[in-house]
């Protein structure tokens, strides 16, 4: 991303990062910071590319993107710390770094000398800290209690120590620190947690805490660091999660990592990282969520990903990967939530994938993706979510969707998808949305009408040329969207859908309007816009809730009635100049 949009889009990424973290507790990383893990629903909603919405047209219909991921282990926190060092007492003259095998004291073209660490104690576990108050603006935090003060170090706010007095977990989160992380912190031996998230700190992430042995949870999400990631981090043998997401970090994801064999969580999404997904992460054999969602990853999936039998949620969406979904992907057993969307993938979708039994969300849409539907997805008992939108899939939809008896959503909008609805679907009974606009469709079964739970019908843009009238029987239904077909006629029994908020029946050939529809109560938007009608029955006057009526591009004569006038939103509606009466 380059320029004004590009920061503005990176901007909104860490707002929505941010208000996911103030609503999650994470796992991994929090554990090992001495929090406590909460399992909620949260993860940040991507934009959509749905149509715009017809004039008038409630907001919130966007595609359903189901119940939000909840980021399982991932250290999700949002802002960071980043103080300037302060140099004085903690460093022995000659000794040996332990940042790996990068570190010297030979300054480089485009990398600052390693500070090296000589012995340390409970007094230069202080001088440390020290450090970080100075660099990160101490006096400004909204909580800086006994900090620099004579108080032994576990009453400093945010600092945990064990009976040595030696540091074993900082964790000033979400308290104001601003400024850079001072390579000083890499002196903190005995570390084990480590959670500068949710602050406002700059510059790049000190390779110093590479020296770090004993670390097992390192966040710094949330912030404002840029540069790359240090290679370094790859020497924390006992980290267990790693937590970078939501900053302006960039440069390729260091293969290092890979290296990291007792990492459960890894977080680095929404931030400007470029390059391949590098491969050594498939060595990552404990991890049980892989978060690099919101990116600029390129090139194509590695395959080694298929390897992690432990993974549990695999979360790259909003990238630029390209190339096929390897199949290897089908291997990952313990997998619930894969998001590939919104990425440039093309192929075909492997059948491999109805092999994830438990899987209970798969995102798919907004790519380059090819073919039919496999119909080895209806293998997917576990599935809630199922969306393919916005991709080039062509042929039928396999019936044996119908068999996901767990979903609550499936959009299938944006397609080359053809033929008859299958009326297998009416078997989904716990399904909420279904989302079939845009495509080629021809006929919607009357088994439709069976269910009992579902609030959004989307079938705009498609070649329907009638509605079964066993739709009236949606009892819960909340929108229905018709627009754009080949209709001629709009069954009364619609007239008994008593939640219905939204209908919008514009772009056909409608010629009159059963005036059942007037017994719509609920009804806040209705759009009759470019059909053949020429009155308006007389029973619309009945619907108390209207807010927005479209009958603009029509052949009508007559009045709108006047029981409407003080209720409709003369913003949002078109009456084609006709008075009320």
């Amino acid at each position: 991303m380059t320029g004004q949009s590009g920061r503005s889009t990176r901007l909104a990424r860490r707002l929505a990062l941010l208000g996911v973290v103030l609503t999650l507790a994470l796992s991994a990383i929090l554990m090992a910071c001495g929090g406590d893990s909460t399992e909620s629903g949260g993860e940040d909603r991507p934009p959509t590319r749905s149509q715009p919405a017809d004039a008038g047209e409630s907001p919130g219909e966007a595609e359903p993107n189901g119940p939000p991921v909840t980021p399982l282990a991932e250290p999700e926190g949002t802002q960071e710390a980043n103080p300037e060092p302060t140099r004085q007492g903690i460093f022995g003259a000659g000794s040996q770094s332990t940042a790996g095998p990068e570190a010297t004291d030979e300054p480089t073209a485009t990398r600052r000398p390693l500070l090296t660490f000589g012995p340390t104690s409970a007094a230069t576990d202080r001088e440390a800290l020290v450090a970080l108050y100075n660099a990160t603006d101490g006096p400004n935090w909204d909580d800086d209690v006994n900090w620099l003060s004579d108080a032994p170090l576990n009453e400093w706010y945010g600092v945990t120590t064990n009976d040595d007095g030696r540091v074993t977990k900082l964790d000033p989160d979400f308290n104001e620190l601003s400024g850079e992380i001072p390579p000083e912190l890499g002196s903190l031996a005995n570390l084990t947690g480590l959670s500068l998230s949710g602050n406002e700190l700059s510059g790049e992430i000190p390779p110093e805490l590479g020296s770090l042995a004993n670390l097992t949870g390192l966040s710094l999400s949330g912030n404002e660091l840029s540069g790359e990631i240090p290679p370094e981090l790859g020497s924390l043998a006992n980290l267990t999660g790693l937590s970078l997401s939501g900053n302006e970090l960039s440069g390729e994801i260091p293969p290092e990592l890979g290296s990291l064999a007792n990492l459960t969580g890894l977080s680095l999404s929404g931030n400007e990282l470029s390059g391949e997904i590098p491969p050594e992460l498939g060595n990552l054999t404990s991890l049980t969520g892989l978060f690099l969602y919101e990116n600029e990853l390129s090139g194509e999936i590695p395959p080694e990903l298929g390897g992690l039998a432990n993974l549990e949620r695999l979360i790259i969406h909003g990238n630029e990967l390209s190339g096929e979904i390897p199949p290897e992907l089908g291997s990952l057993a313990n997998l619930t939530r894969l998001r590939l969307d919104d990425n440039q993938l093309s192929g075909e979708i492997p059948p491999e994938l109805g092999g994830l039994a438990g899987l209970e969300e798969l995102r798919l849409y907004d790519n380059q993706l090819s073919g039919e539907i496999p119909p080895e997805l209806g293998s997917l008992a576990n599935l809630q979510g199922l969306s393919l939108s916005r991709n080039g899939l062509s042929g039928e939809i396999p019936p044996e969707l119908g068999n996901l008896a767990n979903l609550t959503w499936l959009s299938l909008e944006g397609n080359e998808l053809s033929g008859e609805i299958p009326s297998e679907l009416s078997n989904l009974a716990n399904l909420e949305s279904l989302w079939l606009r845009e495509n080629q469709l021809n006929e919607i079964p009357p088994e439709l009408g069976s269910l009992a739970n579902l609030e959004k019908l989307r079938l705009e843009t498609n070649q329907l040329s009638e509605i079964p009238p066993e739709l009236g029987s949606l009892a819960n239904l909340e929108s229905l969207h018709l627009s754009g077909n080949q209709l001629s006629e709009i069954p009364p029994e619609l007239g008994s859908l008593a939640n219905l908020t939204v209908l919008d029946l514009s772009g056909n050939q409608l010629s009159e309007i059963p005036p059942e529809l007037g017994s719509l109560a609920n009804l806040i938007f209705l759009s009759l816009r470019d059909n053949q009608l020429s009155e308006i029955p007389p029973e619309l006057g009945n619907l108390a809730n209207l807010e927005a009526l479209d009958i603009f591009g029509n052949q009508l004569s007559g009045c709108v009635p006047s029981s409407l006038a003080g209720q409709l939103d003369l913003h949002r509606s078109y009456l084609d100049d006709l008075p009320f009466c």
